[in-house]
């Protein structure tokens, strides 16, 4: 990677999606349950120090980790936990209405790979990490979908099983979904 770009990244530096990725990934070698609330607080903490000093954070997700940030900083904390992140993106969707962006979609590939073996938590979790920044339910949706997506390929080596996954969504959302070009 040569840097440059349209954000004028430095050689090596990679994008904001990757970057969130990576805390995921962390928090995940490290043997926690990304279920947990442990876990999820070191996530969002990681995020919000990560933001601070980034070349491009996504304008919903640069807005949710600021509002999570100054909330967690006049109570006296140094840093954001998760429910000041689930907050802050309930009301910024109270407020818009459209905070269904694919900026949780980019970042989820470590969830699947940390439930393979468990597909029923691997939606919870594919959820509950893109309620993080992202209150929209399709957000979530379209993460679950995506991680049962890559849980397939690594385990079976194709994509041909993808619309199997629809089965982890309530029946009405599977049908929207399945009705999706």
């Amino acid at each position: 990677m040569e840097g440059g770009g349209s954000f004028g990244w430095a050689p090596g530096e990679w994008t904001d999606d990757t970057s969130m990725a990576v805390a995921i990934a962390e928090v995940t070698a490290d043997g926690e349950d990304l279920l947990s609330e442990a876990a999820q607080d070191r996530i969002a903490a990681r995020w919000a120090q990560w933001a601070e000093t980034a070349t491009d954070v996504g304008i919903q997700t640069r807005e949710v980790l600021g509002s999570a940030t100054r909330a967690a900083r006049q109570r006296g904390d140094e840093a954001p936990r998760a429910a000041d992140l689930r907050a802050a993106a309930r009301a910024l969707h109270q407020r818009t209405g459209k905070t269904a962006g694919n900026g949780s979609l980019m970042r989820t590939a470590p969830v699947a790979l940390a439930y393979l073996d468990d597909p029923a938590r691997l939606v919870q979790a594919a959820i509950e990490l893109s309620e993080l920044t992202h209150a929209d339910p399709e957000a979530g949706e379209a993460c679950a979908l995506w991680c049962l997506a890559i849980r397939y390929a690594v385990l079976y080596g194709s994509f041909a099983g993808i619309h199997d996954g629809l089965s982890y969504l309530p029946p009405d959302r599977g049908d929207v979904w399945a009705a999706r070009p």
